[in-house]
């Protein structure tokens, strides 16, 4: 869809004119416009300066005898020049400024066109009545539930998607206060606060459960308006389960023709956001270089699995894969078990040596994890390596060629390392030659349903269960949740309920306790009639959240926000709604 201030003078011009004498007479030039079927006339003194310019309109609206000039009758000023690439902000002010019309050269100085205030108008009209269409057709046929609102928070756009969504018809919403219809909303959120909320799980109204996403509009540098684009999660859910089944199923068959044919490696990282397609694509291009390589990203975010696919996608794919973890070898004898040593070189050491891990991974890729649990002594002697390609084992004073590539992986800081003197600069700068940076869960959050089925198929085949399917309370409770431990706690997560499943079913009950939505008994009690209405529940669970969260940051509203992971604004409103907000 173009943006209609990116205009040029060329795309808004007309090379549809004709050149007349100064003198013609009104008759003649209307005469003339006709049989030439011209948009616009240039009318020229004998001495080769223009008089005017006058679009086909206006001459055909001129008032006049027809014997009388066309230069008297149509009231010309003088014209502007503007050049082809001149855009449609300094056209308009051309004509605004009194120009009677703008003639546009090329750049041989030659006239290429002509611009007149009602060719600039037609123009203009032309491009928003296909604008208009495009975004109709986008409304329509859209798969998400689209909303925008204006800076008065009143609904302009409501699409087809959005009534079968919340049940609510175009015509009763639109030009509407939007909070007439929901209690909690990201979009008037964006539209305050000119913030961008990207896939996030969000529930604006009582049992609508969708991952939204919500950016304000701006225009001339102001926010006008929000809009937002919401998928519900039982849909995302269903069409993920159906499309997880068919690439389980797909998986299995291209596992065992990758026996017969080279495979794609990182076919192991599940996922199709557009973030982790991006972070994988990076990871390709690295596969193809010999460059020391450092992978950084939060604990369980998949580094290990990352740095193997990259050494499968390279040249060095035939050649061993070593891993070692520099957190969980014993500095003392960290050397040692990477280095290797030579016969002798302590007490307890085999008589004729052995090879460390770089010697192992002889022709490979070496996997420094946790680099940054290095200690100093150890980070000197890998400097040595990066810088000479050499090692030296313990005991030893023969330099010992390798030929191996290094990729180190942290979920520290090392810039703030380096500033704190634990971390060599001149090591940080050769690792870091190129960086993967993978990202959190959190803002993964559309490749839930996708991980959560496959990882539950993989599980479910480890400890000999068949589950079916998954309650979509569950993934609510997986959508609310931020994943501080990644993928690797997702994975613990679902090992634990799919081991405790007594049916077929993941349910809400199968949940760590962490992960339940609030049912407790008192939240659940049943009324004097037997029933209890699903409102009165999840008013009285929030209300028990709310105060909660408020005990245990000593009545911080702020805090109180970040440990129940909505904004401050939100916290007020239901503060108020719930007759919480006069409690100190």
């Amino acid at each position: 869809m173009m943006d209609m201030t990116e205009l040029r003078a060329k795309e808004i011009m007309t090379r549809s004119f004709f050149q007349a004498d100064a003198g013609i007479s009104l008759q003649a030039l209307r005469q003339q416009a006709g049989d030439l079927g011209c948009e616009a006339a240039i009318l020229r003194e004998s001495s080769g300066k223009v008089a005017g310019v006058a679009g086909r309109g206006q001459i055909q609206r001129a008032r006049g005898r027809p014997e009388k000039k066309a230069v008297e009758c149509l009231a010309l000023s003088e014209p502007v020049t503007a050049g082809e690439e001149d855009d449609l902000g300094r056209v308009v002010s051309m004509l605004l400024d009194g120009a009677g019309g703008v003639l546009v050269l090329d750049g041989a100085g030659n006239t290429a066109g002509v611009i007149t205030p009602e060719i600039l108008a037609g123009r203009l009209f032309s491009e928003w009545r296909k604008c208009r269409a495009q975004l109709d057709t986008l409304m329509k046929y859209a798969s998400e539930a689209i909303c925008v609102i204006n800076d008065r928070e009143e609904v302009e756009y409501w699409n087809p998607r959005a009534e079968v969504l919340y049940g609510i018809r175009e015509k009763d919403i639109l030009g509407r206060p939007i909070a007439g219809f929901f209690s909690n909303l990201m979009i008037t959120e964006s539209l305050r606060d000119a913030r961008v909320f990207r896939e996030l799980y969000h529930q604006p109204r009582e049992g609508a459960h969708v991952l939204i996403t919500a950016v304000p509009v701006t225009a001339g540098g102001r926010v006008i308006g929000s809009m937002s684009l919401e998928r519900d999660i039982a849909d995302i859910v269903y069409f993920n389960e159906e499309l997880s089944k068919t690439s389980f199923k797909m998986g299995l068959l291209k596992k065992e023709i990758s026996r017969l044919s080279k495979r794609d490696p990182f076919a192991r990282i599940y996922g199709h956001s557009a973030v982790i397609k991006e972070t994988i694509g990076m990871a390709k291009k690295y596969a193809a270089t010999d460059t020391t390589l450092l992978i950084t990203g939060e604990s369980g975010s998949g580094k290990e699995l990352f740095a193997q696919a990259i050494h499968e996608e390279s040249s060095r794919s035939q050649r061993p894969f070593v891993a070692v973890n520099c957190g969980a070898v014993p500095q003392t004898l960290f050397e040692s078990e990477v280095f290797g040593y030579e016969g002798g070189a302590f007490t307890g050491a085999f008589r004729e040596g052995r090879p460390g891990k770089f010697e192992l991974a002889g022709g490979g890729t070496l996997f420094l994890d946790e680099i940054g649990e290095l200690e100093l002594g150890a980070q000197v002697k890998l400097l040595r390596f990066l810088q000479e390609k050499v090692i030296y084992r313990v005991g030893g004073t023969k330099p010992v060629k390798v030929d191996v590539r290094i990729i180190a992986a942290t979920n520290r800081n090392l810039e703030k390392m380096v500033q704190e003197g634990r971390f060599r600069e001149d090591l940080y700068y050769r690792l870091n030659v190129i960086t993967l940076k993978l990202p959190p869960l959190r803002d993964r959050r559309a490749d839930l349903p996708e991980l959560v089925y496959l990882l539950t198929q993989e599980l479910s085949a480890v400890h000999d269960k068949k589950i079916a399917e998954i309650d979509p309370r569950v993934m609510v409770a997986f959508m609310n949740y931020n994943w501080p431990g990644n993928v690797r706690e997702l994975r613990n997560v679902l090992e634990r309920m799919v081991i405790l499943a007594e049916e077929e079913v993941l349910r809400q009950e199968n949940l760590p306790e962490f992960l339940k939505l609030r049912t407790a008994p008192d939240l659940l009690a049943i009324a004097p009639g037997g029933s209890v209405r699903l409102p009165e529940v999840t008013e009285r669970a929030e209300r028990q959240m709310i105060v909660d969260a408020l005990e245990k940051s000593g009545h911080n509203k702020a805090e109180a926000a970040r440990i129940l992971g909505i904004p401050r604004s939100s916290l007020y409103y239901k503060m108020k709604i719930l007759g919480l907000a006069s409690k100190n």
